[in-house]
């Protein structure tokens, strides 16, 4: 055999060993993960979390040889967190990258906005935004990997009123379906109790001067003030509250548990009470294990929570497609209905319910020398299942 015979015949070897090793044939079908997000504005950050927790779980699920043999890969697109450019980016996700599943949006916005494109062809969509009306299409496809405005709204006022005692609740929101619908939820939960709110205040996504609304809320002699807005508005929200409203006390949504919520509000944010599904500070095996892989990833402790929920989402996707035996769109989706106690990397559980909401369970922080420490966790135990 002449040299250059044998040097390719080596060669062949070593590259059918390397295949091998990893559970992958040239022939093998690759499973294509899309994320809609925005990339750009305000919100980018929760893109890039987004963005890196799939990676992170793409990367370790390859090496260990894909899901039922077949290679996972992650292409990206801008929604800008808006209705129109979400419909365009998932136009690009479904029609030029031709995905087989869509973690995103993190704004409802974006997502209600994108739904019915995505329902239409027939793909599996892990939401990351928290308005009710995201389970409430009716859409068989839909498995959000976040905590849902309901259970927040309850978990907050279940804790101003029955452990605080305090019964003067205010309301400050964002005009975006984030806050509309957050709002809305949180007025219901004191209606449940018969209460309602002393003051409703709203304000557009992107305002930085929060005075007019505060001296409303002042006046109308409020204990609480429950901020529903990104993080950016409620860490400036906190901030002028902490001036015109010595006194009462704060309580936030889900971003007051992020980084960038944490160095704008400084401290004001102390004290400070919200309810969050991921804190890296928390002492559990999942967590510890998700920050650990995350900085040896991507040198830095994750501190948005979309690096967890989309981490998951690739997951539970891979522990549907193995009970299904398959990683046919369908035969995942109907397994994914029938998951129950899957443990995320945040240290709650995933329970898919009738409606696809997979997560009924959080974590109730407060701010402590500009920390989220985790001080008790709310179940939801009304859920429907199939």
């Amino acid at each position: 055999m002449g040299f250059r015979r044998y040097l390719s015949v080596v060669i062949g070897l070593l590259i059918v060993l390397a295949i091998s090793c990893v559970g992958f044939t040239s022939s093998d079908k690759v499973i294509k993960f899309g994320i809609l997000a925005p990339f750009t504005g305000g919100s980018a950050p929760n893109g890039d979390a987004t963005k890196n927790g799939a990676l992170l779980a793409i990367e370790q699920i390859n090496k260990e040889g894909g899901i039922l043999g077949h290679k996972l890969e992650l292409v990206w697109e801008d929604s800008q967190g808006a209705a129109t450019p979400a419909v365009t980016a998932a136009q690009k996700l479904i029609y030029q990258h031709k995905v087989d599943a869509i973690i995103g949006d993190t704004q409802s916005t974006a997502v209600l906005a994108a739904e019915p494109l995505i329902a239409k062809e027939g793909l599996i969509l892990f939401p990351l935004g928290s308005a009710e009306k995201i389970t409430q299409l009716g859409n068989p496809w839909i498995f959000r990997v976040r905590e849902h405005d309901e259970l927040a709204g309850i978990c907050i006022i279940n804790f101003i009123v029955d452990n605080l005692g305090l019964s003067k609740v205010a309301i400050l929101h964002s005009t975006d379906q984030f806050g509309v619908g957050g709002a809305e939820t949180i007025a219901q939960a004191l209606a449940n109790k018969d209460m309602e709110p002393v003051a409703v205040e709203a304000f557009n996504t992107g305002d930085r001067d929060f005075t007019g609304q505060l001296l409303n809320i002042k006046s109308a002699g409020a204990e609480a003030l429950i901020g529903w807005a990104f993080d950016v508005e409620l860490a400036l929200m906190c901030r002028q509250a902490r001036q015109l409203l010595p006194g009462v006390q704060l309580f936030g949504s889900g971003t007051a548990g992020q980084e960038s919520f944490l160095q704008i509000a400084g401290e004001a944010a102390n004290g400070l009470v919200g309810v969050v599904t991921f804190n890296a500070n928390l002492k559990d095996p999942a967590v510890e294990e998700l920050v650990s892989q995350y900085k040896e990833r991507f040198g830095t402790v994750p501190q948005n929570f979309f690096v967890s929920l989309a981490y998951d989402a690739v997951n539970l996707y891979k522990v549907a497609a193995e009970k299904a035996g398959s990683v046919e769109k369908a035969a995942v989706r109907d397994a994914m209905r029938t998951l129950r106690n899957v443990k995320g990397s945040h240290g709650l559980t995933y329970n898919v319910a009738k409606n696809g909401q997979t997560l009924n369970e959080l974590f109730i922080i407060q701010i402590q020398d500009n920390k989220a420490v985790v001080i008790d966790k709310a179940v939801n135990e009304n859920v429907e299942f199939d």
